[in-house]
């Protein structure tokens, strides 16, 4: 056998090798490395599903971006009717009137305090029980003071905060004749005929056929009739060589018919806005039918959008208690307006109450078709200028 000797200098070497090496392994023993978590297949399955919540969320919105800005400012603008209709508009204050003018009007407790009165005066001609006015319900305006001013040169829409006597007014320059007579329409060719009588149609077959169906289907069966809006029949025709777009109601046979290079113009915010109500599927594949798909898929994205951002909120821990206490009070914000606006809703006021602008009152309760009243309604400037037209005539 043979021995290996090592000299001091190779000896202390490795001493001061080994004490180095030594000095880490102490720190490190300490903090034991973590064994990671085995991964199941169901918290595989609920990452990949919140994954895929999260880029249905981000692609879908982007598809319906614009669906959503048209809902968004079509509703906005049905909220401010006035906006957008190219009308000179001015504003005035009752403090700056002279005369003290818009400055005395009647407060809403002042005069539900006259109106009881009056109403006592009527209840005691007719034998009836004595009103007091009550404080479970403050008094209040339900709208807005609107008023019509024709000139030969322009139309006024004023309206009036009944509360301040402060308001705004909107005019309307008239064309004159020979600045719109450019604008006159095409003659239509089709323009004499009101009525086509053709036997047959869908809606009387269906009609003589539903009766029967019925009676195969075990129910209890009588005479049909049909809604209160019959379906039409749209079709192109030519009539002299000039192409023309003809409507047929097959309720009552009647012909609706215009030029095809003289369909009625549409602003855009009239338009936008008819976009926002268009609703229901067409009977066949057209884009009416595709639009109504769309208001379908912008209901189920909007709760979609909802679910998935509590879904993605609630994975971030450090917001929960904050993000529940938000939605705490959302929802019962939610349901304080929706109790209130169906309180406000069902007081039987409607738009105005029953009566005329200038009278009414019980007297005419028992007609069934009131005109609504224009003295306390907002109204927008198409609406108040047929009232008005309606009133005059």
């Amino acid at each position: 056998m043979s021995a290996t000797i090592e000299s001091p200098e190779s000896q202390s070497e490795t001493t001061s090798n080994s004490g180095l090496a030594d000095e880490p392994a102490q720190t490190t023993s300490t903090k034991p490395k973590r064994k990671p978590k085995k991964k199941t297949w169901y918290g595989k399955l609920g990452r990949s599903s919140l994954m895929l919540v999260r880029r249905t969320h981000l692609y879908s919105g982007i598809f319906m971006f614009p669906f959503v800005l048209l809902y968004g400012f079509t509703g906005w603008f049905f909220n401010h009717p006035r906006l957008f209709t190219g009308d000179e508009v001015r504003s005035f204050a009752a403090a700056d009137l002279s005369d003290g003018l818009l400055r005395e009007l009647p407060t809403p407790d002042a005069l539900a305090a006259s109106v009881v009165e009056e109403m006592n005066l009527e209840s005691f001609l007719i034998g009836g029980p004595t009103i007091e006015l009550s404080d479970t319900r403050s008094p209040r305006f339900t709208g807005f003071l609107s008023y019509t001013v024709n000139t030969e040169s322009a139309s006024h829409q004023v309206t009036v905060n009944p509360h301040t006597g402060d308001g705004e007014i909107r005019t309307t320059h008239v064309v004159k004749e020979d600045e719109a007579a450019d604008d006159e329409p095409k003659l239509n060719p089709l323009a004499g005929i009101f009525q086509a009588s053709v036997p047959g149609s869908p809606l009387d077959v269906a009609k003589n056929s539903v009766p029967k169906v019925l009676d195969e289907l075990g129910l209890e069966s009588g005479e049909a009739f049909t809604g209160r809006r019959s379906p039409s029949l749209e079709f192109a025709a030519i009539a002299d060589g000039v192409p023309c777009i003809v409507t047929w109601n097959m309720g009552n046979g009647g012909i609706t018919s215009i030029r095809e290079d003289s369909r009625p113009q549409m602003e855009t915010k009239s338009f936008l806005q008819r976009l926002h109500l268009a609703r229901h599927y067409s009977p066949g594949w057209d884009v009416r039918w595709v639009w109504a798909l769309i208001v379908d898929v912008m209901f189920v994205s909007m709760v979609f959008w909802g679910v998935s951002g509590l879904m993605m909120w609630w994975q971030v821990k450090r917001t929960r208690m904050l993000g529940a206490g938000v939605l705490i009070a959302s929802f019962v914000f939610t349901a304080m307006l929706a109790m209130n606006m169906h309180d406000s809703m069902t007081t039987g006021a409607g738009r105005g109450g029953r009566g005329g602008g200038g009278g009414g009152g019980n007297r005419g309760a028992s007609i069934a078709t009131a005109a609504p009243s224009d003295a306390l309604t907002m109204k927008s400037v198409q609406q108040t200028t047929i009232d008005t037209n309606a009133q005059g005539s």
